[in-house]
């Protein structure tokens, strides 16, 4: 037998849990019964026959669409929002009942469904498909949103970010970071587009097509390479919701979400053409002769442009020749890293002439490319030169001609630099005490070397090995005489004559 305070417990539980449920259950239906309204007003009032435009109107937000149907001003109510007079007057009312249902019914419906308020692009897509007869396709209640998983996703970065900072590493780039938030805005514009909900459990390999196309006939991507990042920051929001059981949906690893990119064709400049290059004489265009001197830079110390763009004073030792310099942006690092590396080629003198301030002649990486192509065109030399080259196409696998000075870009002079290196007979890790890569299959990606640069590595390599060998030589050498002139100097100064002169015939005799 329980006794009267555990009976009165369990009543006093089983009230408060009846209470919730109701409280619930309330809360539920009076979520569920929330719509809006619909009105109807003329677009052109002042014309001789005006389009009649809808507006619905929810919680502060609206959506305007068009009826499709058209009425002489003269014969419209502006109070009660119907036409009073003509042939049409009772089927354009009718139809306009019957948009003021459809929509209601709509929202109605979504509500069923999501028991949320909808969001000012969602509230457009029920009204679309409500005015052009479509049924509202839903999922399960109390489901993670799309727009959900992609906000937890990019709270993580943030939280991410912020510990990298706490803790003295390297965050994640603001690029990087960007890249997710235009995807989202691009997937969001396309689900408009096109009257669609953005399903986390829906969103397959048709619809990711679909958004690939959507993305290329809208042009908002120009590139596949652009396309590819689109699709791989989708794939990861996807990957997230998966992964943390907010849906089964798998697509993501079809093979429909990976886009594949041609290989890409970058441009490298032999060491006589950096040389024709900055010969060239810019007197006449100081801007076009900065850029010039940035991009030599570039390819004799093999820094990417943000990290050139920052010297000063400070990342110069004249007395040892040195670069150091804090990398800003590294690919797939999340730490700091420092280079110090020797002055080579033209980085002395170029660094001189701005008195080691290359930060006082910096300016946007965009520009900066733009202007590139300009001064290539100013030097015959690039103006006339092309390459060719096969690339793949519908139709098989084609050759096309390019125009250097078109296809050049900053960042050639990164490659540029590896590649001459390389072909000089340079060791891989001589190279990378410039570039300052940590990945190695990246760090290799920069090596445009052809079947004849072999050939010629080769022969440096053979040719530095001999020059390294008689440099030893020639130290063996000054070493071995350094140390008989110390021996003479102390026979001479302890008076030791006959030894001296021993010392002084085995020289000759040698």
């Amino acid at each position: 037998m329980y006794s009267k305070f555990t009976v009165t417990k369990i009543v006093t539980k089983i009230e408060i849990f009846v209470y919730l449920l109701w409280r619930y259950f309330y809360f539920m239906a009076q979520y569920n019964n929330e719509t809006g309204s619909v009105n109807f007003r003329l677009k052109e009032p002042k014309s001789d026959i005006s389009r009649i435009m809808g507006r619905y109107s929810f919680k502060g937000l609206q959506t305007d669409f068009s009826t499709g149907l058209k009425v002489i001003p003269s014969s419209w109510d502006s109070e009660t929002k119907t036409v009073t007079s003509g042939t049409d007057k009772r089927e354009i009312n009718q139809k306009l009942g019957k948009f003021k249902t459809s929509i209601v019914d709509g929202h109605k419906n979504f509500n069923e469904h999501y028991n949320r308020v909808p969001t000012k692009e969602e509230l457009k897509t029920i009204v679309d498909n409500a005015v052009e007869g479509k049924e509202l396709n839903t999922v399960q209640k109390n489901k993670k949103s799309f727009d959900d998983v992609f906000q937890e996703f990019m709270r993580l970065i943030e939280l991410k970010i912020k510990r990298a900072i706490a803790s003295g590493q390297k965050p994640l780039h603001k690029s990087y970071v960007s890249s997710f938030n235009v995807m989202y805005r691009d997937l969001k514009d396309f689900a408009l587009d096109n009257n669609i909900f953005l399903d986390i459990d829906k969103f397959d390999e048709t619809q990711c097509l679909e958004f690939q196309n959507w993305l290329l006939g809208t042009e908002r991507v120009g590139e596949l390479s652009t396309l590819r990042t689109r699709i791989k920051r989708l794939s990861a929001v996807l990957k997230r919701g998966f992964e943390k059981g907010y849906t089964e949906n798998r697509s993501y690893m079809q093979d429909e979400f990976s886009v594949k990119v041609p290989p890409s064709f970058h441009t490298v400049l032999t060491e006589p053409e950096i040389k024709i290059l900055y010969e060239h004489d810019f007197s006449n265009s100081p801007r076009l002769e900065r850029v010039r001197d940035l991009f030599v830079l570039g390819c004799h110390c093999s820094l990417r442009f943000g990290d050139i763009t920052r010297i000063e004073n400070g990342h110069i030792d004249i007395s040892s020749g040195t670069l150091s310099i804090l990398l800003n942006k590294g690919s797939r690092i999340d730490k700091y890293k420092t280079v110090n590396f020797p002055i080579f080629g033209y980085v002395g003198e170029i660094l001189s002439k701005y008195d080691n301030n290359i930060k006082s002649i910096a300016i946007s990486n965009q520009n900066t490319n733009e202007y590139l192509k300009e001064l290539f065109r100013e030097i015959p030399y690039f103006n006339e030169k092309v390459i060719t080259r096969e690339r793949p196409t519908n139709e098989g696998v084609v050759f096309e001609t390019i125009n250097f000075a078109d296809k050049i870009a900053f960042h050639d002079s990164r490659r540029s630099f590896c590649t001459n290196r390389y072909i000089e007979g340079w060791d891989l890790l001589e190279i990378w005490q410039y570039t300052g890569h940590t990945d190695e299959s990246v760090f290799k990606t920069y090596f445009k070397p052809t079947f004849e640069h072999e050939q010629i590595r080769k022969e440096s390599i053979i040719a530095r090995n001999e020059k390294l060998q008689k440099a030893d030589l020639q130290t063996k050498e000054i070493e071995e005489l350094k140390a008989q002139m110390q021996k003479m100097q102390e026979l001479i100064e302890s008076g030791n004559i006959e030894q001296l002169a021993e010392i002084i015939n085995l020289k000759n005799i040698g």
